[in-house]
């Protein structure tokens, strides 16, 4: 129990503790590579519109010009450049709050801001990302000087109060250029540089992401304790259950194991007893599981052993099969009388034109019938001799055949039985007891088939001195080891087989003056070859006047 049971589901407890912090995790790792996903789509959309009104204003000819010094007309130059670049940042929406146009020594030029051209006032507070975008001659591709834009990050991603894909995260954004912090954060941004923190007590994940445009360096960070609060709940939930149930398991299997022990310890002392000759000896059986079976099974074994080996005393001279087959008949003859008498009774109060006589007629014959097969079985069974009288063979075998249909009938299974017609075959012996041979032998025929279909027959050859009937099926076959043991008194393979069917038959066909052998192999069916002497000519002559 400790080994097979409780030791298995402990390991499993342990490892549902252990996962369930990973699972969490992991979890978390996809949500913050997803929210950095979506981060990086709507900068990378915003920031497209702003780029291309900068670029716009690089390939200004004015602009170009001036930082040539082509420009005639100093003034007007500038008047040119000014009304570029306030629509420059008049493209670029709110996001762009101020341009400056450098010469190519770096020295300013000329500068604009967004508030020139809008009511409000910009918010010097906020964080803004400074990009640069060299300006060059379209001609011969020499650098004229550059223009620098001021970027306020907030105006480039937004962030709900739920945080980044409301996920409770926190968003960390880095001027790739100058290193400085574009948002503001409620830690240290030093702690975001590995892959998780530690802050107010609690267990941090850190997700990060470079960008070459605009030049930014962003993190996400997010709580661990909210993804796997839920797993570890559930694995505590499950580990309490699981100790639960083993708690329960091993209540009851110990409850069962002692009283099972108890039971079996009474049986071994019985089956103890019993071999060193105590035949007397009983177990309780008081309950009805299988111990219970096994000790009611013991008890009746016993008796059974002791009444056969007292009658065996008494009798010494009698086989054992015979002594199984002359119980047998007796139980079988004492109801056939009960039901024959009862039936003649019927038979006398009915009226003479009545409609049941010919069931009834036929009823008394077949019960007739039975009973001179259970008389004649019993006869060779008991003594090993028979009553010889000449029979037609072809009689017990049409018999035989007629009682087993119903049983191939039932299993869906073909009979061939391709029984000469003509003249008679004749013998010497008793004709109820070879039919009890044949019927035997077509219903084990036709249970090895176990109501899979299949096939199964008889053949009859003759020859000038006897015959040979060979009964015949398509089964599963036998093993050599059951072969060899077949003909053993007690002795079968099926469930509810007695062991004597096989082991009275050979009795008769042996009385009979006969042989009887089995040939079967697995998967490949089995054929009973039962031999009998034929009657002499004069005999069968007198049979037939």
């Amino acid at each position: 129990m400790l080994g097979g049971v409780v030791l298995p589901l402990g390991l499993l407890g342990a490892w549902l503790a252990r996962t369930a912090g990973r699972s969490g995790e992991e979890l978390l790792r996809t949500r913050l590579e997803t929210a950095m996903s979506a981060v990086v789509t709507e900068i990378g959309a915003r920031w497209i519109q702003r780029r291309a009104s900068l670029l716009a204003l690089t390939e200004d000819t004015a602009l170009h010009a001036a930082l040539r010094r082509e420009s005639a007309s100093i003034g007007a130059a500038d008047a040119a450049i000014s009304s570029a670049m306030r629509a420059a940042l008049s493209r670029g929406g709110d996001t762009i709050d101020v341009a400056v146009v450098r010469d190519r020594d770096g020295r300013e030029r000329w500068a604009s801001a967004a508030s020139e051209s809008r009511s409000e006032s910009p918010a010097p507070s906020e964080a803004a990302l400074t990009v640069s975008l060299a300006i060059h001659n379209s001609w011969s591709g020499e650098r004229l000087g550059t223009v620098e834009a001021r970027v306020p990050f907030g105006r480039l991603v937004g962030v709900g109060p739920a945080g980044v894909a409301g996920i409770g995260s926190v968003l960390a954004a880095f001027d790739r250029g100058t290193g400085a912090s574009l948002l503001p954060l409620p830690f240290d941004a030093d702690v975001l540089r590995g892959d998780r923190f530690l802050w107010s007590g609690e267990q941090w994940l850190t997700h990060r992401r470079t960008l070459d445009e605009p030049p930014l360096e962003l993190a996400i960070a997010a709580p661990l304790s909210p993804y796997t609060a839920p797993f570890e709940r559930a694995a505590r939930d499950g580990v309490v259950l699981l100790l639960a149930v083993v708690a329960v398991a091993f209540a009851v299997a110990t409850i069962l194991t002692r009283r099972t022990t108890r039971s079996l310890v009474s049986l071994a002392d019985a089956a103890e007893a019993v071999s060193r000759g105590d035949l007397e000896r009983r177990v309780e059986a008081v309950s009805q599981d299988e111990v219970g079976r096994v000790a009611r099974a013991f008890n009746t074994m016993t008796e059974n052993l002791g009444r056969t080996l007292r009658e065996l005393a008494q009798r010494q001279s009698l086989a054992a099969v015979g002594e199984f087959a002359a119980s047998l008949a007796h139980e079988v003859r004492n109801p056939l009388t009960s039901v024959r008498i009862d039936l003649q009774r019927v038979e006398e109060k009915l009226p003479a034109d009545s409609p049941l006589r010919g069931p009834l007629g036929r009823a008394l014959r077949e019960i007739r019938r039975l009973d001179g097969t259970v008389s004649g079985t019993l006869r060779v069974a008991r003594s090993g001799r028979i009553a010889l009288e000449t029979i037609d063979l072809r009689g017990a075998l049409d018999a035989a055949l007629h009682g087993a249909e119903a049983e191939f009938a039932q299993r869906g299974a073909i009979v061939n039985a391709p029984i000469p017609r003509g003249e008679p075959v004749w013998l010497r012996g008793d004709g109820a007891a070879l039919e009890q041979v044949f019927l035997n032998l077509l219903l084990n025929a036709a249970q090895a088939l176990d109501g899979k279909g299949g096939r199964a027959g008889v053949d009859l050859e003759l020859a000038e001195n006897d015959v040979l009937v060979t009964v015949w099926d398509s089964g599963p076959g036998m093993t050599p080891d059951v072969l060899e043991r077949i003909f053993e008194p007690l002795y079968s393979t099926k469930r509810e087989g007695t062991g004597l069917g096989l082991s009275i038959a050979r009795r008769i066909v042996e009385a009979h003056a006969g042989t009887i052998d089995v040939d079967s192999r697995p998967g490949e069916g089995t054929r009973v070859r039962v031999r009998l002497p034929r009657a002499p000519t004069g005999a069968a002559a007198s049979a037939m006047t």
